[in-house]
C-alpha cells in the first residue's frame, strides 16, 4: 500500500512539475512556434518590402486596394475607384492623408499616433512585432487558451515598448494566427476594442501570409480584406510615401 501511495504521489508531483515548466516557457514556445510557421525570422529578415492588391469589402461595399511596405516602417495605401482614391502613408517620421471621395485636394499631414494608426488598421511596421520581440523591447504572456471560431488556441499577451497591449490567439495544432484583438487605432473608432480574424494563408516565396482579414467592433463587422496578390522586394521609390 505505501508503494502505491508513493507511486502515486510521485506520479502528482511529476504532473505539477511538467505544468510548471509548461508555463514557464508556453508564452516564448508559441511565439517561437508561430514565427516558423509564417517563414521563420531569418526569412524575414531577408524582406525589404511587400507590396499587395486586392479588394476592401465596407459592409457590402466593394473597393480595390493596393498596400506598399518598406522596412522598417514606411507603409502606405491607397483606394482607387470611380476616378477618386483615399490615401494614407507613413515615411517612418510623420504620416499623412487625403481623402478625394471628400473632394479633398490636399494632403492632411499627421504626428504622433495619428500618424501610424492607418484607417485600414495596418500596423506600419514591415516585419511582425513578435519576431525578435525582446530586442524590440516588447514582452509576451501567456493568458491561457481560449476557443476561437471552434478551435482550440493559445492566447499570448504581447505589451509593447510604448505600453500598448494586444492579445494573440494562435491555433494549438497548426501555430497560425487566428485572432487578434487590441484597442483600435482608428479616431473614428473612438478607441473600442477591435477583433480582427485570419485565414487563407497562402506560401509567397517562402513565407506564409494570411490573405484574407476580418475587422470587427463590438460584434459589427467593420471591414473585410482579401488579397488577390502579394509580392516581396519589389523595388519602392521612397518617394511615393512623401504628400
Amino acid at each position: 500500500m505505501k508503494k502505491v501511495k508513493w507511486i502515486k504521489v510521485s506520479v502528482l508531483l511529476l504532473i505539477l512539475f511538467l505544468s510548471v515548466q509548461a508555463k514557464a516557457q508556453t508564452a516564448d514556445d508559441v511565439v517561437k512556434k508561430y514565427v516558423q510557421f509564417i517563414g521563420g525570422k531569418k526569412k524575414w529578415k531577408k524582406v525589404k518590402t511587400i507590396t499587395t492588391s486586392g479588394d476592401y469589402d465596407y459592409g457590402g461595399i466593394v473597393f480595390p486596394f493596393h498596400t506598399f511596405s518598406k522596412g522598417p516602417d514606411k507603409y502606405k495605401f491607397v483606394v482607387p475607384f470611380n476616378g477618386k482614391y483615399y490615401a494614407q502613408a507613413f515615411d517612418g517620421t510623420k504620416g499623412w492623408k487625403i481623402d478625394a471621395f471628400k473632394n479633398e485636394t490636399e494632403p492632411t499631414l499627421l504626428s504622433g499616433m495619428a500618424a501610424r494608426a492607418m484607417a485600414n488598421e495596418s500596423d506600419v511596421e514591415l516585419e511582425s512585432a513578435l519576431i525578435n520581440y525582446p530586442d524590440k523591447g516588447h514582452q509576451v504572456k501567456l493568458v491561457g487558451k481560449d476557443s476561437v471560431q471552434h478551435r482550440l488556441c493559445f492566447n499570448i499577451e504581447l505589451t509593447k515598448k510604448n505600453g500598448e497591449i494586444e492579445n494573440y490567439y494562435f491555433d494549438k495544432q497548426s501555430s497560425e494566427l487566428v485572432m487578434k484583438s487590441a484597442l483600435a487605432k482608428n479616431v473614428e473608432l473612438g478607441g473600442t476594442l477591435l477583433t480582427i480574424f485570419y485565414s487563407d494563408y497562402r506560401e509567397v516565396e517562402g513565407l506564409k501570409i494570411p490573405f484574407k482579414t476580418i475587422c470587427q467592433s463590438e460584434g459589427q463587422m467593420i471591414l473585410t480584406i482579401i488579397i488577390s496578390k502579394a509580392a516581396l522586394n519589389t523595388p519602392i521609390d521612397d518617394r511615393i510615401f512623401q504628400p
